[in-house]
């Protein structure tokens, strides 16, 4: 590809971008990288290019593009990031740097054994700005298409390596066709001889799908025309990967998958969605377990397209996918079609329809919310040990995770080969030492900034056990406040628990009296249930009007839980602020965000809607 074939394709979605900015960075690297080949013999400059362009194909911003172009070059030259930061500005010398930073724990984690989905949470949780996983993830790509180059036994680690972990960040950010292609490239190396095989297979079905394709299509397009529905029909080839997860996931053969060619319907509308889905199910016989509604209920990454498969006259089987133009937009292109060109730091709220995405992403610009992934930071010890800590984290919490004695014994502390203050705090990716002394104690003041409930008991049973008094105030519990109790109010009397009862079931409209269970226990009924009699106590439904509450919500942990708990919010068309989540011990999570309802009714049905997310055990309230 030649710069000018870049330009005029930025240029198509984006016709006022800063294409100086972008010529200068190219030819900056270009000078920079001069005679420098891969091995697959082309110039380093080249791969910067199918770089950027990839990128261009996910409509990204100008700062993202003049990053790409200059990726890596750093470590490829004598250039230092302060003449990037000169040249370029604070933006693009913090992605590159991030881009290196990414190199450095990729190295330092290179000779342990981890697990994957650890590894994608440091890598997403280290790339704070979403724009430097996108320039890796098209750097990947790039490489995986010269993966032929390399040594056999790198092939194959580099393979799993993408397979493991770069593609599912594709899919993670929504981006469904790089995904695609990282898998069918790594399928190709690690399983060359069935991914032949497969490849045989799709091509022969294509070839005779060709008439059953064309008989369709032509059906849908005068159906199409009768019901005045405006909707493009196109054939689509499986991936080979996705053929071989079938053939596993649902035990097929490969010679009886006949849904290896399938169509994809794009509308411009919601309704026409279904509407294309009644003509396709009237006319053609449905296969039973063919059909998913993924726009009423998206995958957690943001997907939203309906899923049916139909036998035609023939009696072959054809799979469907129908979407809106933004729908597939966000399935090929992710994360990246909603930021591209329109600005990826603007101040504007995300919409409500991207809510799965502020797993990744705060609302308020392109950076990633680190405390979506456990409030955690990931360091290093020198032997590339990996260590996960509280965000905010200090050398001493460090210091406590490795063992209580280096922490009890800790006198000093190296990052990244300089000495720092004891209260640093470190960041994703740091290499952190420890310095100790046998004659050291822990000090109170470390109780001021330390962050880990791990480090404060520590140090408070240490200075217990030499009689200084320990700052408790540092080790504030935060409490919760069961909803039960927060929104009843009762007469000249408290209860600890006060639970609403199953057999009338009030909600604020109604009038209540609380029934006294026993020593401090109440249940509320509404006033003319039968239950309601023995020893009562007046109750009534506190004031609540237009108030930001903070909602905690107690959960099994899993993939998507956050989004879910999320779209359940935003199908009430209710504003979402200060999002957050973590991960606990036991395979549980906590999440939490303030909202501002109308009245008690509406919190209410918004509990009911949180409580049946799969995997929800309690909801709580936080602050009111």
């Amino acid at each position: 590809m030649e710069f000018k074939d870049l330009v005029k394709k930025i240029l198509r979605y984006n016709k006022n971008a800063d294409i100086s900015l972008i010529e200068r960075s190219y030819k900056f690297s270009k000078e920079t990288v001069e005679n420098k080949k891969r091995l697959s013999g082309s110039d380093w400059v080249d791969h910067y290019l199918d770089v950027a362009n990839l990128l261009a194909d996910l409509r990204v911003d100008d700062t993202c593009i003049a990053a790409a172009l200059m990726h890596g070059i750093i470590k490829r030259s004598n250039l230092s990031l302060s003449t990037i930061k000169r040249e370029f500005g604070e933006d693009i010398a913090a992605i590159i740097e991030g881009l290196d930073k990414l190199d450095k724990i990729k190295r330092n984690v290179a000779t342990t054994e981890y697990n994957n989905e650890d590894l994608r949470k440091v890598l997403l949780a280290v790339s704070k700005d979403i724009r430097i996983i996108l320039i890796k993830l098209c750097d990947k790509l790039a490489n995986m298409r010269e993966l032929e180059y390399l040594p056999k036994d790198e092939q194959k680690r580099i393979a799993r390596e993408v397979m493991d972990i770069y593609a599912p960040l594709a899919y993670r950010l929504g981006i469904g066709k790089i995904k695609s292609e990282l898998e069918d490239l790594s399928f190709k190396y690690l399983e060359p001889k069935i991914y032949s095989d497969i490849r045989k297979k799709i091509q022969e079905r294509t070839e005779q799908g060709h008439v059953v394709i064309y008989k369709i299509k032509n059906f849908l397009n005068k159906e199409f025309k009768k019901e005045k529905i405006e909707a493009e029909v196109y054939g689509r080839v499986k991936s080979v990967h996705s053929v071989y997860k079938k053939l596993i996931d649902r035990s097929y053969k490969l010679g009886n998958m006949f849904d290896i060619v399938a169509l994809r319907v794009l509308t411009h509308n919601l309704d026409d969605c279904y509407k294309v889905l009644k003509i396709l199910h009237t006319n053609f016989r449905p296969v039973p377990t063919g059909f998913r509604d993924y726009i009423a209920t998206p995958k957690p990454n943001g997907y939203r397209s309906l899923h049916t498969s139909i036998y035609d006259n023939e009696n072959n089987v054809i799979e469907f996918q129908i979407r809106t133009v933004e729908m597939h937009e966000m399935a090929e292109e992710g994360a990246a079609s909603h930021f591209g060109y329109k600005g990826m730091s603007s101040n504007k709220e995300f919409d409500r329809k991207l809510n799965w995405i502020k797993q990744l992403v705060t609302k308020n610009s392109s950076k990633l919310d680190v405390e979506m992934f456990g409030d955690h930071i990931f360091v290093f010890t020198p032997k590339g040990k990996m260590v996960e800590l509280r965000s905010g984290s200090t050398p001493v919490d460090f210091a406590y995770e490795i063992h209580s004695d280096i922490g009890d014994k800790c006198v000093g502390a190296m990052v990244n080969g300089k000495m720092v203050q004891l209260k640093t705090e470190l960041d994703n990716g740091d290499i952190v030492e420890i310095i100790t002394s046998k004659n050291r104690k822990p000090s109170t003041e470390w109780l001021k900034f330390v962050k880990t409930t791990k480090a404060k008991q520590r140090i408070q049973h240490s200075l217990k056990s030499v009689g200084k008094v320990t700052m408790s105030a540092y080790n504030k519990r935060e409490e919760k406040i069961d909803l039960e109790e927060e929104l009843i109010h009762l007469e000249n009397t408290k209860y600890s628990i006060i639970n609403f009862a199953r057999c009338c079931r009030p909600v604020p409209c109604d009038k209540i009296v609380g029934k006294i269970k026993s020593v401090g226990k109440v249940n509320i009924h509404k006033i003319e249930c039968s239950a309601a009699n023995g020893k009562l106590v007046k109750a009534s439904w506190k004031e609540f009007e237009n108030k930001k509450v903070e909602l905690i919500i107690s959960s099994i942990d899993r993939m998507g839980l956050l989004a879910e708990i999320l779209n359940s919010v935003a199908s009430m068309k209710l504003n979402v602020s200060d999002v957050k989540g973590k991960a606990l011990k036991d395979n549980s999570a906590e999440c939490s965000f303030k909202v501002v309802v109308k009245n008690l009714e509406e919190l209410l049905n918004l509990i009911k809607r949180l409580n049946k997310v799969n995997g929800v055990k309690k909801v709580y309230l936080g602050d009111v």
